[in-house]
């Protein structure tokens, strides 16, 4: 075991960097730009944990450090949290140079450079390489075959790979993605899948006449789809040829995504499918053509019908600048389904302890905004004693649809709740943070609307931290500790990758900040896990466990609310805290390791440790 031991050089240390002075932006208008002045400072070259932390309001923050001319990391903050990170400068500097981007009200408080032991800085770049999901001798291979192919030195290619981490891989990485890793995917693929059926003339490879696919690729689809016998069709990923025939714009698209495809083509560009099943289905086909065709065949099928392969094997031709205005995801489909009629009672359920201030504006919002008027509120006071709230508390239950209910033991999410739900007089729950505010009145119609159909588990919305960049749009599985939120702060206008910020979509998991479920499915799976997960990831374990029983868990982005995240519980800053964190890290990686290892609404060449959909290193 590696030990952590700095060396004896006093750390550089620069705790006030800014004046602490407020710098407000406009909301939803640009970043608020500061560049300070120069830091003359000495610093011999080495390995070094820099260590940042920024308070104020706001999301994130953008800093960039430049070490003279000869090395620069842009770095994102967030408020209130110890950012650390490894650098490395290969010759000494005379100086720094900052400069600190926020959007919102914001100081940088504090920078630290700490020199380190290379050792130490190598074995916390392999963790942090490795993830959730490899093992730390399989990156130090990758790294020496990389270093041995490129001849240079190992700890200068583990360094630029975990560099590469905190950046997002701009278009001209898809080149190094495709020189780098693409050949050694598909040798791994067509290796597992080394024969090809007998009898090719029993499938089929149907291509939209702006596509390509070249033999090769056909066959490596036919041997994927030979051996799942139950399975009629396969589709692989994407990406555009430009004028030049370079390939550019790729799409690592997600397994079978049932509602996704409701309101999406993303298959009938090109696949590869059983000749006997499309010959059944001939006459559709020819007079409905193949993306009107799969549009009524596909959701009729089992997920294990429909396969996935995550390789680039299918190429959109260049077809001159108007068509390659033309994105992938203009192609869509609207659906809209009908609320039940009786309409169901639904019971929102918000714990809470205190902090009038974030509560009153979440239920205010609730009452005055939401058009869906069959609700109950069940606020669940866990042990409040501000004078203030309590008084609010009399006061708001006199109205008819609001109920405060005490909850008197230490806090535990999951119990409450499932207090709150033997409680509750509902046939639908809605579990609510106490720091959300309704932006959209038609929020809770359009949870309910895909909550009430018969295949449908758990429901989730579309969340905002206060400046409108995106906190939640679905939750993405083995990103960083066990998941992360899918487009975490991208604007609130953006269309998201390929399209998903605008589409309703089927995904693993949904967050509990605002989540609206059946009650007999509540009921069905046990809940919220009190026992092991007490705070923290009980919300994903809940939604696997209601995938596992058979439902399909959504997200839309059609039910919209801010969300001021963990506001009133506050961060996990004590010892205690953390211990308690880890043990539920661990409970989940041990529980769920097969679904945390390859999120079937994700994909496999995406990033592992970024929220924004980039390209993943593979290291």
């Amino acid at each position: 075991m590696i030990k952590l031991i700095y060396k004896a050089a006093k750390p550089y240390l620069y705790p006030n960097l800014i004046n602490k002075r407020a710098v407000q932006a406009t909301l939803f208008e640009t970043y608020f730009s500061m560049k300070t002045s120069t830091i003359a400072q000495e610093i011999k070259a080495g390995w070094y944990m820099l260590e940042l932390k920024a308070k104020g309001e706001f999301a994130t923050a953008e800093l960039n450090l430049h070490f003279s001319e000869q090395q620069s990391f842009p770095i994102t903050l967030r408020a209130k949290q110890l950012m650390k990170r490894i650098v490395y400068l290969s010759k000494p500097t005379i100086q720094i140079e900052l400069e600190f981007k926020v959007f919102g009200e914001g100081d940088l408080t504090q920078l630290r450079l700490v020199p380190i032991k290379e050792q130490f800085a190598v074995d916390r770049m392999l963790k942090r390489l490795a993830g959730t999901t490899e093992s730390q001798a399989d990156i130090i291979s990758k790294i020496q075959h990389r270093a041995a192919l490129k001849q240079q030195e190992t700890h200068q290619v583990l360094f630029a790979a975990y560099n590469r981490l905190f950046s997002k891989l701009s278009e001209a990485d898809y080149s190094y993605w495709l020189e780098e890793i693409e050949l050694d995917l598909i040798e791994k693929f067509a290796h597992a899948y080394p024969t090809a059926p007998s009898d090719l003339d029993g499938y089929l490879c149907i291509l939209n006449p702006s596509y390509k696919m070249d033999e090769s690729s056909q066959e490596l689809l036919i041997r994927f789809l030979s051996q799942h016998p139950e399975a009629v069709l396969v589709y692989p990923d994407e990406d555009q040829l430009d004028r030049a025939g370079n390939r550019i714009k790729p799409w690592f698209k997600t397994d079978w995504n049932h509602d996704l495809f409701l309101n999406q083509d993303y298959i009938s560009q090109g696949f590869v499918c059983r000749r006997s099943w499309y010959e059944q289905h001939l006459s559709m086909f020819q007079s409905l053509g193949t993306s009107q065709a799969l549009a009524f065949l596909l959701p009729s099928l089992s997920r294990q019908q429909i396969l996935h392969l995550p390789l680039v094997l299918l190429h959109k031709l260049y077809g001159g600048q108007a068509s390659q205005l033309i994105e992938p995801f203009s192609a869509t489909r609207t659906n809209r389904f009908q609320l039940p009629e009786p309409q169901p009672l639904v019971s929102l359920l918000i714990p809470t302890r205190n902090k009038l201030d974030i509560l009153k504006p979440c239920v205010e919002s609730i009452l005055e905004k939401t058009s869906y008027r069959n609700f109950e509120i069940l606020i669940l006071d866990n042990q409040s004693s501000d004078p203030e709230i309590l008084e609010w508390f009399q006061t708001i239950q006199s109205h008819d649809q609001v109920r405060v209910l005490a909850y008197d033991h230490p806090f535990n999410y999951s119990a409450i709740n499932n207090y709150g739900v033997k409680q509750a007089k509902g046939s639908v729950i809605g579990l609510i943070n106490n720091d959300v505010e309704v932006i959209s009145e038609n929020w809770l119609n359009e949870l309910l609307t895909h909550a009430c159909r018969q295949e449908i588990g758990c429901v989730g919305a579309k969340l905002y931290y206060s400046n409108g960049q995106i906190q939640h749009a679905g939750v993405i599985l083995g990103l960083g500790h066990v998941a992360g939120h899918a487009h975490r702060f991208a604007e609130r206008n953006a269309d998201g990758y390929f399209g998903r910020l605008k589409l309703v979509q089927n995904y693993s998991a949904v967050t509990a900040a605002c989540l609206v479920v059946r009650r007999e499915i509540y009921e069905q799976v046990g809940g919220l896990n009190e026992q092991d997960l007490a705070v923290a990831y009980n919300d994903v374990d809940f939604c696997l466990r209601v995938q596992a029983a058979g439902y399909r868990n959504l997200w839309t982005p059609y039910a919209e609310l801010y969300h001021h995240e963990s506001v009133s519980r506050g961060e996990d800053d004590t010892p205690e805290k953390k211990a308690r964190f880890d043990k539920e890290v661990a409970y989940m990686r041990a529980t769920w390791a097969k679904e945390l290892e390859n999120d079937p609404y994700y994909n496999p060449n995406l990033s592992r440790v970024r929220e924004d959909f980039s390209i993943r290193d593979f290291f």
